[in-house]
Parts: C-alpha cells; sequence; structure tokens
C-alpha cells in the first residue's frame, strides 16, 4: 500500500472512531410528553381546622354535630340547625363551659347564656340541653328561618333571661348582628360537610 492510501486509510479510521465515540454519548432526553393531569385537586380544609387529630377540630365538630342533630330530633328544619349553629358560633365558637365576659364570674353554655345545668358544662350532653333551649324559644319566634341570622337572633331574643346585647360583645365595636353575620358561611359550611359526610 502506498504510503499516500495508507496516510488516507488512517485519517478515515480516525474520523470513524471519532463519530463512534460521539455517537455513544448518552442521547439527550425526550421532551416529556404533554398529557392531562391526573393529580387531585387538594382537598378542601375542613371548617373545623385542617388536622382532624387536633383537640379543638374534635371538640368544635363534636359540638356542631350535637346541635344538628338535636335539631333535627326536635323536628326542626335545616335552616333552623344552620341558625342554630351560627348562633353557637357566634357566641361561643362552638365550645361550651366557655367563662363570660366580665364582670360576669359564671361560664356559659353553647349560646352564651350563663350555665344552669346539672351536668358537666364542658360536655355533648350540655351542647344538646343548651340546643333544646334553643329550640323551645323557636317556637315563639315569627321570624323567617330562610334568613338564619335575623332568625337566630330573634330566638336569642325571644329567651326569657333577657339577651343583654352589652353582655356579650364589647371589645371592638363588636355587635350581635356583626358576629352572627360573620359565623353565617361558617355554620353553612358546617352544615354542609357534617351532611355531606353521612
Amino acid at each position: 500500500m502506498k504510503l499516500k492510501n495508507l496516510a488516507a486509510v488512517l485519517i478515515a479510521a480516525a474520523c470513524a472512531a471519532g463519530l463512534a465515540a460521539c455517537g455513544s454519548d448518552e442521547p439527550a432526553a425526550p421532551a416529556p410528553a404533554v398529557t392531562p393531569s391526573t393529580a387531585k385537586a387538594p382537598a378542601e380544609i375542613s371548617v373545623f381546622g385542617e388536622d382532624s387529630s387536633d383537640i379543638l377540630f374534635r371538640i368544635h365538630e363534636q359540638n356542631a354535630t350535637a346541635i344538628i342533630e338535636t335539631v333535627e330530633e326536635r323536628g326542626g328544619t335545616p335552616e333552623q340547625a344552620v341558625a342554630a349553629l351560627l348562633a353557637g358560633q357566634a357566641e361561643t365558637g362552638w365550645r361550651s363551659g366557655l367563662s363570660l365576659p366580665a364582670p360576669a364570674a359564671d361560664i356559659s353554655d353553647i349560646y352564651g347564656w350563663r350555665f344552669a345545668y346539672n351536668i358537666g358544662a364542658d360536655s355533648t350532653d350540655a351542647v344538646r340541653a343548651a340546643t333544646y333551649t334553643f329550640m323551645d324559644n323557636a317556637a315563639a319566634v315569627n321570624a323567617d328561618p330562610a334568613d338564619p341570622v335575623a332568625y337566630a337572633l330573634a330566638v336569642q331574643h325571644a329567651d326569657e333571661r333577657e339577651y343583654v346585647e352589652d353582655d356579650r360583645y364589647y371589645k371592638n365595636g363588636e355587635t350581635p348582628a356583626s358576629e352572627y353575620a360573620k359565623a353565617h358561611p361558617i355554620a353553612e359550611s358546617a352544615y354542609t360537610e357534617l351532611r355531606n359526610a353521612q
């Protein structure tokens, strides 16, 4: 073989080896295929909180359940259940046995009245007893339950113990009307959540 031909063969072999080496590099990752997302949307946070194992979550859920069940036992409508829920939320945040605002030294039931039952103030039985009273008062009210805020306030005002608004909210300009209106969507959500869970 002539020297010229040998040089050409060696150059061609070197180029072929170089191309083979380049070709052995890992191929570029293909572009990801665009597919519709199958991931579920995050679940809505419960009106009772984010952690169902939390003690306050369980207390609030248990008390709200007791309110609904008691209203239903008394033949009440869903609107009346929502009204009872919002009254309890506005007055005590669904916690029975809370201290009343100063100057009172007593504790309150779930609707904000001085606690007078011969049972544990923070028990579910106390919530049921207070809700029986709420429903007793509801029987004397002409307000339309379709407006839960006005209805709940009318029921509270119908109580023979006399609902004194100044004894309920006094710190930052809150009024029963403003607090009950604020509690309304929370009560609606609680009712929907608990009834849809059945």
